[in-house]
């Protein structure tokens, strides 16, 4: 199982967020640690954002990228879908 790791921006969102959608979203990085590909939903990046992966969360997005070496997830940006591309 990867560790997780939050950028400092995606920390200080997930920490704004409702209680109810922090477990989901706990829950979903979870499942996210165990396998960083094959989650339901998950989807290669382009252009700027190459190397990093995204993933639907109702109204949210979560990017990241996965570091084989040290098996780790690096969450850089959690955010609404409008503004979390910017």
């Amino acid at each position: 199982m990867a560790q997780i790791v939050l950028h400092r921006r995606a920390a200080r969102y997930f920490e704004r967020l409702d209680e109810r959608v922090k477990s989901q979203l706990r829950d979903k990085l979870n499942e996210l640690a165990r396998d960083p590909f094959r989650m339901q939903g998950v989807k290669p990046m382009q252009g700027e954002w190459k190397g990093f992966y995204r993933l639907r969360h109702g109204d949210l997005r979560i990017i990241y990228m996965f570091d084989a070496a040290s098996d780790t997830v690096l969450i850089a940006h959690i955010g609404p879908r409008g503004d979390v591309y910017k």
